[in-house]
């Protein structure tokens, strides 16, 4: 906003207050304040998705050795890398407290991302890349070239592999494999064409019996006639499992036949035969009892291990005992037998510990009293095994059904957890826990509650955690919901108790009476330091005096510590959370009326957001939209080190006029202009905004640019000139481009008044308020800051904004080459090596200069990773 008065900017609404439809990246600011592990992997899931999204379109200036790699398969399990990283951050979100929206709207967020990434390979790339990762003849799907290739899907990263989806894609392949090697063409392609494309040869005709050409012509004839008695045979009659066996004897005793003199007749006849029994198994259905017979026969032979014989369902059982089929298909079929062994043996040891505890029956809990030495995580262990056993009882339900039940009670007696009738009720269940949770105290529920993840039980009515005790088995009881009830009504409480108190101390002694904290610090400051009336002056005034605590004393350290958690709370609840740019590019603004009395140097129209909300728009005649793209990216860098800022995005108006816009905040104030009355919170939250604003090179941060939010938080507005002195500026107290007296920064009037003894008593300037934002930016990779201010380094050296002669100097000296010569990406290059030599130099210049021209010893200690 350059100069003039901000003081309208605190007449609008913070917008827009509606998530919008589309995907969003990161989601709209909460109601509350965000817990430390949720905004960690806020950060965690940005960055996963920067690196995605640079991965997809690479900017060039990438170094050499970060290069994303051009070859599709490695390119391809790079971005896989992101997508786990990703998942893991939303998984880490989920535990964080999030709500099901959000997490949901982040899952359909990255599956777009990962879609529009396959989508933008050719099918060349998906073919190759599916070839490298295990799918057989990839050339074979995807042949009618409408609509979305199916190996989009199968490789989809977002989607977990085994999936049903993706086994038909595989099982289309193979078969249409099938059809090809008896003889059919597929999209107009034969065996001899899908292995030219492949690059192999045609499967070798090899069998394990030599036989004459009357010999083989038998065995086909063999097995027309087991298939055609397998036909006409009643699934469950006596004679079942025999004429299966037939076909599956006659069809072995085909494939193994080698016969040199019928040659390409016999692979024909062979391909035909595997899908004619194929069909016919297919259409014929089978139980856990038909197939017993031959299962027994296939284990005793060793054909079949017991784990896949106990495992398996009738069809994948055959399947496996059928010599046509696949190795990769054995092993997939190997691997879902194992992988449910192992989920009815948790369910084994789940429903045991549960029983123990939960006898069923009519029974009541056999819970240990709450009260008992480590009972409270006894219990939150037995509800979390709750939700965790009835998950896998679902898990194991079709299993049960198709051999339990056929086969009787041998050898499944064992596992009861998986027997429907033994399946948990979580209705029932949640009755017992309340009825258990009656003849318990009510601070050893909180207890128990706590164990469970309950960070405010405390305060928790003993109805509130006995759902949230439940709530850990059943969805019912939604536990986040509970938890924000708390909260809620804790704050309710305060706020009335705050209002009685506020009532006694008016003069009168009525709520109409209240006097302004204004009026109050305006009383206090003409009384005497030590007077003997302080006291009765304050009581004439209404006011009940409280003793300070001593600086530098614990209660004073605590205080401090409240105060700056209770700023950070504030700017936080009021300041609109970083949006993606992609997602507001998408908004529709209104047409915009002239807001003149919003000053600075730039014109400025108001306009209104999907959801009616004011937003500003600054437009930039000079630069065609440069300097939109510069304060958009310093206020994402800024975002991502955690300091306050209003989020500003580029944006293009209908007529072409391009610059940015940014949302206008509601009943903010601007910020005092004196030092001597900013409180220690105050006094940190500028020296934690004055570390970003040296990262952007920003230096305009004077008066003007500061506001009061109406919850009492603090945030700069207007970081138009960031980059502006890249490379030529100082860390220093006497610092100050944009000229003195009203366009001071005030980070500038703060070290002065510091030097000076201008501030307020037992308010100090403390290094260690400089640490968690210069962690937060050194923990930012180099990729992504890069890929963050990519767009902003080309489009201003194409430009020609401020910073370029400085870093056209700074390239061709890099080069050893005249800076006529040198480029517009060379210059843009050298900007964002020295955004990333800046980062990674925060910690250093900063103990430096809090050291050296602050005269603070402490600000040694953020060389070592921390401060006073």
């Amino acid at each position: 906003m350059g100069t003039g008065s901000k003081s309208s900017h605190a007449s609008y609404a913070v917008g827009p207050t509606t998530a919008p439809e589309a995907d969003d990246v990161v989601a709209e600011a909460p109601a509350q304040p965000m817990s430390d592990e949720e905004i960690q992997a806020k950060a965690e899931l940005l960055v996963a998705m920067n690196l995605m999204e640079e991965i997809a379109d690479p900017p060039f200036t990438l170094d050499f050795e970060d290069m994303v790699p051009t070859d599709p398969v490695e390119r391809y399990d790079l971005f896989v890398g992101q997508v786990e990283q990703a998942q893991e951050a939303i998984a880490k979100l989920k535990n964080a407290g999030a709500s099901d929206e959000e997490i949901e709207a982040h899952n359909k967020a990255l599956k777009a991302q990962t879609l529009a990434y396959l989508n933008s390979l050719d099918e060349d790339d998906l073919r190759e890349i599916a070839e490298a990762k295990g799918f057989e003849h990839p050339a074979l799907v995807g042949l009618s070239g409408k609509g979305q290739h199916p190996l989009v899907h199968w490789l989809d990263p977002a989607y977990p592999n085994g999936i049903p989806s993706k086994e038909k894609i595989q099982a289309a392949a193979l078969n249409r494999y099938d059809e090809l090697l008896a003889g059919k063409t597929i999209g107009g392609m034969t065996l001899a064409d899908l292995h030219e494309i492949e690059g192999t040869d045609p499967p070798v005709s090899g069998g394990t019996w030599s036989a004459t050409p009357q010999e083989a012509h038998a065995a086909m004839a063999a097995l027309v006639g087991a298939l055609d008695d397998y036909k006409h045979v009643v699934e469950g009659d006596e004679g079942h499992a025999a004429a299966l066996q037939a076909v599956l004897a006659a069809e072995t005793k085909l494939v193994t036949a080698d016969c040199p003199e019928l040659g390409e007749e016999l692979d024909k006849s062979k391909a035909a035969a595997k899908l004619t029994v194929d069909e016919a198994l297919n259409h014929k259905k089978l139980s856990a009892s038909g197939v017993q017979p031959l299962v027994e026969q296939a284990v005793a032979a060793g054909a079949l291990t017991e784990t896949q014989a106990t495992h398996l369902f009738p069809h994948q059982l055959v399947t496996l005992m059928r010599s046509t089929t696949s190795e990769s298909q054995a092993d997939a079929l190997t691997a879902s037998a194992e992988q449910l062994k192992q989920t009815i043996a948790d369910l084994d040891g789940a429903y045991a510990a549960h029983v123990a505890m939960a006898p069923g029956g009519g029974a009541p809990l056999n819970l240990p009293s709450a009260a008992d030495p480590g009972a409270p995580g006894t219990i939150a262990a037995w509800a979390k095994n709750a939700a965790h056993m009835y998950a896998k009882q679902f898990d194991v339900q079709a299993w049960y059904e198709h051999t339990q039940q056929s086969l009787g009670e041998t050898p499944f007696a064992d596992h009861p957890g998986a027997d429907p009738a033994n399946f948990v009720h979580l209705g029932g269940l949640a009755k017992d826990t309340h009825a258990w949770a009656k003849g318990q105290k009510l601070g050893d529920l909180r207890a128990v509650a706590s164990e469970l993840g309950m960070d405010n039980s405390g305060q928790a009515t003993r109805a509130q955690v006995t759902q949230y005790i439940a709530g850990s088995f059943h969805p019912k009881y939604n536990q986040q919901a509970i938890k924000d009830e708390v909260t809620a009504g804790v704050a309710k409480k305060e706020a009335a108790k705050a209002a009685k108190a506020a009532a006694l101390a008016s003069p009168a002694g009525k709520p109409d009476g209240l006097a302004s904290d204004a009026a109050v610090q305006a009383l206090a400051s003409k009384l005497p330091a030590n007077g003997t009336n302080s006291t009765a002056k304050l009581a004439a005034a209404g006011v009940k005096p409280v003793k300070a605590p001593k600086a530098g004393s614990f209660n004073a350290n605590i205080q401090a510590m409240v105060a700056q958690v209770q700023q950070a709370k504030a700017t936080s609840q009021d300041v609109p959370a970083y949006v993606d740019a992609k997602e507001v590019a998408g908004w529709s603004f209104g047409p915009g009326t002239t807001a003149s009395n919003l000053g600075g140097t730039y014109a400025k129209t108001v306009h209104a957001a999907p959801d009616g909300s004011p937003w500003m728009f600054k437009a930039d005649h000079n630069h065609g939209g440069a300097l939109g793209h510069t304060e958009a990216a310093a206020s994402h860098v800024m975002s991502l080190g955690g300091v306050p800022t209003v989020p500003v995005y580029h944006h293009k108006k209908a007529d072409g006029t391009a610059g940015s816009i940014q949302p206008l905040l509601k009943d903010a104030k601007p910020f005092t202009s004196s030092p001597s009355q900013w409180t220690q919170s105050q006094v940190d939250a500028i020296v934690q905004s004055h570390v970003g604003s040296w990262f952007v090179g920003e230096h305009d941060g004077h008066q003007d640019n500061w506001l009061a939010t109406p919850s009492g938080g603090l945030v700069q507005i207007d970081r138009g000139q960031a980059f502006k002195h890249f490379g030529l500026d100082k860390l220093s107290v006497d610092y100050a481009p944009s000229g003195g007296g009203g366009f001071t920064p005030i980070h500038q009037k703060l070290y002065q008044s510091a030097l000076g003894g201008g501030l307020a008593k037992g308010v100090k300037i403390n290094p260690s308020a400089a640490h968690p934002v210069i962690k937060k930016f050194e923990s930012m990779p180099d990729a992504q800051l890069r890929s963050v201010l990519h767009t902003t380094a080309h489009e201003g050296a194409k430009a020609g904004v401020a910073w370029v002669p400085q870093m056209r100097s700074r390239a061709a000296k890099a080069l050893k080459i005249p800076q006529s010569q040198v480029t517009h990406a060379q210059v843009a290059s050298a900007f964002l090596d020295h955004a990333v030599e800046r980062k990674n130099n925060l910690r250093q210049n900063f103990a430096d200069f809090f050291v050296k021209q602050l005269g603070l010893p402490s600000g040694a200690s953020l060389k070592h990773g921390g401060g006073s």
